[in-house]
């Protein structure tokens, strides 16, 4: 915990260095919510169809949630979702003729209600 997740556009497959991206957020992000790398987790899910708006036809999207437990302040949850944009725009390239948007949300969950097994 933190849990990253993103879903890219298919046509991103080939120009998204997800590696590099997850690398870096493990390494710059934890000490912004003040967990250790080793408890960021990070899963991608390739989008294969997709619709925006009434006619975007020709726009690629990646969407990242990262899921942090509860009780950091709103500053520490913008400077997370900024800074994992910023991680992104730098690891995801445009295909050529396309549009590219890139959004990220951070989400709290509670931690009264979270639960986790290691074995």
């Amino acid at each position: 915990m933190p849990f990253v997740t993103v879903e890219y556009s298919d046509r991103l497959a080939a120009t998204f260095d997800r590696p590099a991206f997850a690398r870096e957020v493990h390494e710059v992000a934890p000490p912004l919510v003040n967990v250790a790398a080793e408890a960021f987790k990070t899963r991608f899910r390739r989008i294969e169809e997709s619709y925006f708006g009434a006619a975007d036809d020709d726009l690629d999207a990646v969407f990242i949630q990262v899921a942090i437990l509860s009780g950091r302040t709103p500053k520490v949850i913008e400077q997370l979702s900024e800074t994992v944009l910023e991680i992104a725009r730098k690891h995801v390239t445009g295909v050529e003729g396309r549009r590219l948007h890139i959004m990220v949300e951070t989400r709290e969950m509670e931690r009264d209600f979270y639960r986790a097994h290691k074995a």
